[in-house]
């Protein structure tokens, strides 16, 4: 039976992977900067791995040794430019996603510059952004399991002051989230950070075992959506390319109390019939009964019982 690409693949990278677990953390990361460099950028200069961890020349030559080893085919060297190029039988040997690639590539490859000399690039930024006071209470009270008496605006109730037990923080893609058990209501919810005006940690006492991650099922159960283009969509092979969908299905896994957030992100119909337009909604909802017990379903597009209710 011939192995698939994929099998191959790791069967060579399994002695590359094998080495890597007695090389320090921070040489570990020059060495993922060298190969990202490498294959995002296409050149590697000894001077950009010393410049970028403000290392003596000498040790980034070891460095660049040290990768040669551990994948042979991964470097050439132009010896008239004095650079490394990617070798023609390059292989990856860290695993990463795109969309870390491009916050990556975006945000300066590490090194606090706007984005990499020569390789411009622009982003829609988000325009709701926490303040870091509040946000920074609540990341160490996720952190340290603290319980948070905070003054909290809401769309339904104004200002109130409310008893949180923190486990998690959630991106929607628009606003940062805490998703957190609220005591004024016995029940597990999320918080928009930004309507955070203050936040005190209490002194005393511990979070009851039904306040905690564990006790949260929304957050702890998976869901399996699958997503096709639009049936009233004309050409919805365009849709099947931009999302890499086989059969013209494409199935996600998320957690129970984030699908609702996705599925609006996302622009996916979760109307019985797909009545959506489809110039407003490219993606459908295949499999509708996956929403059945899903607190999170009230904010998918198309839903029945769709609302903007957000706490």
């Amino acid at each position: 039976m011939r192995e698939s690409g994929r099998s191959v693949q790791m069967h060579r990278l399994k002695p590359m992977l094998a080495k890597l677990k007695d090389v320090p953390p921070s040489q570990v990361e020059r060495l993922s900067f060298i190969e990202a460099r490498l294959y995002f950028l296409g050149e590697l200069r000894r001077a950009d791995v010393a410049k970028r961890f403000s290392r003596a020349s000498i040790q980034a030559s070891r460095d660049l040794a040290l990768y040669k080893e551990l994948a042979p085919g991964n470097l050439a060297y132009d010896f008239q430019a004095k650079t490394y190029l990617p070798g023609e039988k390059f292989k990856l040997i860290f695993t990463r996603t795109p969309e870390r690639v491009m916050y990556w590539l975006r945000s300066g490859l590490g090194d606090g510059l706007p984005h990499p000399q020569g390789l411009p690039t622009a982003a829609v930024e988000s325009l709701s952004q926490p303040r870091l006071g509040e946000l920074a209470v609540v990341t160490r009270a996720i952190y340290r399991r603290q319980i948070l008496e905070v003054t909290y605006v809401s769309l339904s109730s104004g200002n109130t002051r409310r008893q949180i037990v923190p486990h998690a923080l959630v991106d929607n893609g628009q606003r940062w989230h805490v998703r957190a058990y609220d005591r004024d209501n016995s029940r597990f919810s999320d918080f928009v950070i930004t309507r955070i005006s203050k936040a005190v940690v209490m002194g005393a006492g511990e979070a009851a075992r039904h306040e905690r991650r564990e006790a949260d099922e929304q957050w702890n159960r998976t869901v399996e959506l699958i997503l096709i283009p639009h049936p009233k969509l004309k050409h919805k092979a365009a849709i099947e390319a931009d999302y890499g969908m086989k059969g013209g299905r494409l199935k996600v896994a998320c957690c129970a109390a984030v699908a609702g957030y996705a599925l609006r992100r996302w622009g996916v119909d979760c109307s019985p019939g797909h009545v959506l337009s489809e110039n407003d909604y490219q993606l459908s909802l295949l499999n509708l009964a996956v929403l059945r017990n899903v607190e999170s379903t009230l904010l998918a597009p198309g839903e029945p019982s769709h609302r903007d209710k957000q706490d």
